[in-house]
């Protein structure tokens, strides 16, 4: 019974779709052929890189190649360049239409709630009327306190409630208007001379 089991496996292994052509003294390779998922696989990620290089490599004038794209970025510069210089980074105009613009946000946004009406402090915001400041001296200082807020203390972050211009407008009122107005009732001085 062993010598039959035996005489058909031999019979089965000598079978050609067991086996490759290759010999070696001897030795055969079995033939393993990869599944069919994995060549559809294979051709698909050939199909792919083929389609990727003609279209971002190979294809005229398509827009997608490194020079559209950087002719394409320096004509955004150049847009960005001759904006209004109030949207600029770093810039502040503080010419009457930014200040009427950044009175009339300090009022809608709600800013009279701790700074009162005058910019005069109360009893959570403190007075921007005068020559001290708690957090810089500098409009950019100004301008990062608006932005990003000192939550520990109170002052809530208005990045997502006003653009970079309407902050800037903000600080022009403030910097233009109240800094020097000496309202009544001011709150006394904190932080350092701003001089």
């Amino acid at each position: 019974m062993t010598d039959i089991i035996k005489q058909n496996m031999d019979d089965n292994l000598q079978h050609d779709k067991y086996f490759s052509d290759h010999d070696y003294d001897g030795i055969k390779e079995l033939n393993n052929p990869s599944p069919y998922w994995v060549l559809l696989l294979f051709l698909g990620t050939i199909g792919f890189s083929l389609f990727y290089a003609v279209r971002y490599f190979g294809y005229p004038d398509n827009g997608m190649d490194q020079y559209s794209e950087y002719n394409k970025q320096m004509a955004i510069a150049g847009k960005q360049a001759n904006q209004n210089p109030s949207e600029q980074a770093g810039v502040f105009v503080m010419d009457k239409a930014q200040m009427d613009a950044g009175a009339k946000l300090f009022t809608e946004k709600g800013c009279i709630a701790c700074h009162g009406a005058k910019g005069e402090g109360n009893a959570i915001g403190p007075n921007m009327t005068d020559k001290f400041w708690i957090n810089g001296c500098k409009p950019t200082d100004l301008q990062r306190v608006i932005t990003d807020g000192i939550p520990a203390k109170g002052m809530a972050p208005y990045k997502s409630m006003m653009t970079e211009g309407q902050i800037k407008s903000v600080i022009a009122y403030i910097l233009g208007t109240l800094v020097g107005s000496n309202p009544p009732n001011a709150k006394a001085p904190q932080g350092v001379e701003c001089k």
